[in-house]
């Protein structure tokens, strides 16, 4: 589940993820619940190490909390400030895994850079002993703490190229950390469309293209030569709002190549193929976000046909 206050430039209904995900957590019985992400700034730690203790206990232990430093669709349209956004979920992951471990017999104190607690603790624990927490980085310094104290990586729309070249950084970081790139849980957050005409796959591609020109600098990381504009580049630096709303302007910057590249669309047999190069490339773990063309038929060839081949081999 996203973890949106908005979507821009998209008309819909954006609904609390953790909501949601209560009310999917006695509704299912194997399937992983995992916000693909959410960030810092928008609740106290405490408070949300609460509700994922929570809906832990609905879903019997299967609760993932995807988190990354933030996103200004989220906060600049809210007045909601973003200072040091690494530096805070740091310390965010680290306050709730404390609390976890916390009961009235066992309190802790703390004072960090943006968070202060005294005699604290919770009263509600997970099923599991600490709630796995999947950083979803998208930058060389988050793809290192990743690396360091994560427990699975969530990256979003990668190639295979960009993946292996990105990885190599989170390896980085669990070197660092003494551990081994096994520990940690190497994942991919990637649009999916399934038809066996072309021209309905056409008007999917549109999601990937947004996601890209909010990170050309990825294309670069796969091998694309891209001038990327000096407006982009200062929305980059700055994490603008605004790039959200010029979306359309920047399109002729998406080589069509990178679009199929950084996606898994096709037919059946294509998507395998796409899926098993991406496995090649490190990815253990798929978040897919199906885009059609037809939702429910794309779900259940998944379910039919892909699934049950690479459970196969």
């Amino acid at each position: 589940m996203a973890d949106h206050l908005l979507f821009p430039g998209v008309e819909g209904f954006t609904a609390d993820a953790w909501s949601v995900l209560s009310v999917l957590a006695p509704k299912t019985e194997k399937i992983k619940l995992l916000t693909g992400v959410t960030c810092p700034h928008r609740r106290h730690p405490a408070v949300l190490a609460q509700t994922a203790a929570t809906i832990d206990q609905f879903s019997n232990g299967r609760l993932i909390i995807g988190i990354g430093p933030g996103e200004s669709m989220n906060l600049d349209p809210f007045g909601i400030e973003w200072k040091r956004p690494v530096s805070k979920m740091v310390e965010f992951i680290d306050v709730m895994r404390r609390l976890w471990r916390s009961d009235a017999s066992n309190t802790f104190s703390f004072n960090g850079a943006f968070y202060t607690l005294k005699g604290a603790y919770l009263d509600i624990k997970p099923v599991q002993e600490t709630i796995p927490i999947y950083i979803g980085a998208n930058g060389p310094r988050t793809r290192k703490i990743t690396g360091e104290i994560a427990d699975g990586w969530t990256p979003i729309t990668e190639s295979p190229e960009s993946y292996k070249v990105h990885l190599k950084e989170v390896k980085r970081g669990a070197k660092k950390s003494n551990r081994n790139i096994e520990e940690i849980d190497t994942c991919l957050e990637i649009y999916t469309a399934i038809s066996e005409e072309k021209e309905e796959l056409e008007g999917t591609k549109i999601y990937t293209m947004g996601a890209l020109i909010t990170d050309l600098r990825k294309i670069l990381d796969a091998g694309y030569k891209v001038d990327i504009p000096e407006e982009l580049q200062e929305m980059y630096s700055k994490k603008s709002y605004d790039i959200f709303s010029n979306l359309d302007q920047y399109m002729k910057y998406v080589p069509e190549e990178a679009v199929d590249d950084f996606s898994i669309m096709g037919n059946v047999d294509g998507v395998i193929e796409k899926i098993d190069t991406f496995i090649r490339s490190g990815v253990r773990h798929f978040c897919l976000m199906n885009v059609g063309p037809n939702p429910k038929e794309t779900q259940r060839i998944y379910g039919e046909k892909i699934i049950p081949y690479f459970k196969g081999k």
